[in-house]
């Protein structure tokens, strides 16, 4: 009887330990099934390879490495996919060993890396490496998110911001124009704002139009100056500074109570400037200069 009473119990532990198993499997093998979606149906491309190369990837890679088949990788390292040299300059080969250290060292990361298509394209990705374990030992997941349109946007961006620099310089460079009024006189009309970049740009154009000219005076005229800062101040008595270097008079007019402050800040080196209160003030000194 007794002997009756263990084999049941026998059985009935073996039961749940087979109940237990079949539960096991089946959430096993769900959780591969949402995995190999994940890996299969994903936008990105991922990738798995271990200490002999690319073991698996999905319809993502193939299609951003454009091969025919998985079987054309298979076996490669991602490094092998890569141009001879990141665009650091360093060897692809010897920064991809550093970059899958650092995924193995700290549980994943995260870099941009620049690799090859098989028709020879190079394409820039954003890669995430995460290590992993299979039944054949430790691996790599590999993820590429192609940053080829985001590159491409950024390029017009930085493009379309250079212009625009370009033409703002272009328009504040004709907004003060260099005009002679009078012969060996010129006279440089500010209008609107100026800022330290624009005060900068009045250089150049100056300095050149004095030596071109042979000029004896310069009039900065500011009537139409909306604002200045201290930098702005400082530089326009760099300015005139060197005018009088190369032999010219420099003289300010037209500054108001907004601007006169900025001046003032300047202190020296704003002091030994000229200045008269209107246009027809400086060209009746200049003429009786003659």
């Amino acid at each position: 009887m007794r002997d009756r009473d263990e084999l049941e119990a026998e059985r009935g532990r073996l039961q749940a330990d087979n109940d237990r198993l079949r539960t096991e499997a089946a959430a096993n093998a769900s959780a591969n099934e949402k995995f190999r979606v994940l890996f299969e149906y994903s936008s990105d491309a991922h990738l798995i390879f271990d200490q002999y190369g690319i073991i698996d990837c999905n319809n993502a890679a193939i299609d951003m490495l454009r091969c025919t088949d998985k079987a054309q990788v298979l076996h490669l390292h991602p490094a092998a996919l890569s141009p001879e040299r990141q665009p650091d300059g360093r060897s692809s080969l010897e920064k991809s060993v550093e970059m899958d250290g650092l995924a193995r060292k700290h549980g994943h990361h995260r870099f941009e890396w620049m690799h090859r298509r098989l028709d020879g394209e190079d394409f820039p990705v954003e890669v995430t490496l995460t290590p992993v374990v299979l039944s054949t030992g430790p691996a790599l997941l590999v993820v590429w998110h192609e940053l080829t349109e985001l590159k491409r946007h950024e390029a017009e961006l930085r493009a379309q911001l250079e212009l625009i620099q370009h033409q703002r310089a272009e328009i504040q460079r004709l907004s003060m124009p260099v005009i002679e009024v009078w012969e060996g006189v010129l006279m440089v009309p500010v209008l609107g704002a100026l800022d330290q970049e624009a005060a900068e740009s009045l250089t150049t154009p100056v300095l050149a139009a004095i030596a071109r000219t042979s000029a004896r005076a310069i009039i900065i005229d500011l009537t139409g100056l909306t604002g200045a800062d201290l930098p702005t101040a400082r530089h326009l008595a760099r300015l005139l500074a060197a005018i009088q270097l190369l032999g010219a008079e420099g003289l300010v007019v037209g500054i108001g109570p907004a601007v006169a402050q900025a001046f003032i800040a300047a202190g020296a080196e704003f002091s030994r400037v000229r200045t008269l209160a209107t246009l027809r003030e400086a060209l009746r000194r200049c003429l009786r200069a003659e």
